[in-house]
């Protein structure tokens, strides 16, 4: 959900600047076209990368600061339930009598 708003929230902060150089108007003729300064050149194409980058600065900040429930840091006591995938080794009751020797495991290994 938060990915599709911050898609959303692009799209409504990108539309007025890309309309803004859509409407830039006409640039001297069709056959002989004004140049543009070297203001304008930077303006348009700078400016566009440019507050890009700051607007994902700005949605990156803001996300940042909400904050959100602990997450787990290296080095702390890991305090959350256990998760298993199949079978917890306790309830197997002796189905796996053998152990794994050094050596003997791998992709051909024995177990």
């Amino acid at each position: 959900m938060r990915r599709v708003l911050s898609v959303a929230g692009l799209a409504v902060f990108a539309l007025p600047v890309f309309a803004a150089t859509a409407s830039a108007g006409e640039i001297g003729s069709k056959y002989n076209p004004d140049p543009l300064s070297a203001l304008q050149t930077w303006g348009i194409y700078g400016g566009t990368i440019v507050g890009g980058f700051l607007v994902a600065i700005l949605i990156t900040a803001a996300s940042s600061r909400r904050g959100g429930p602990p997450r787990y840091r290296p080095g702390q006591p890991w305090e959350h339930d256990e998760v298993w995938v199949g079978t917890r080794p306790e309830e197997l009751e002796g189905e796996r009598s053998a152990k794994a020797v050094p050596g003997a495991g791998g992709a051909s290994g024995n177990w």
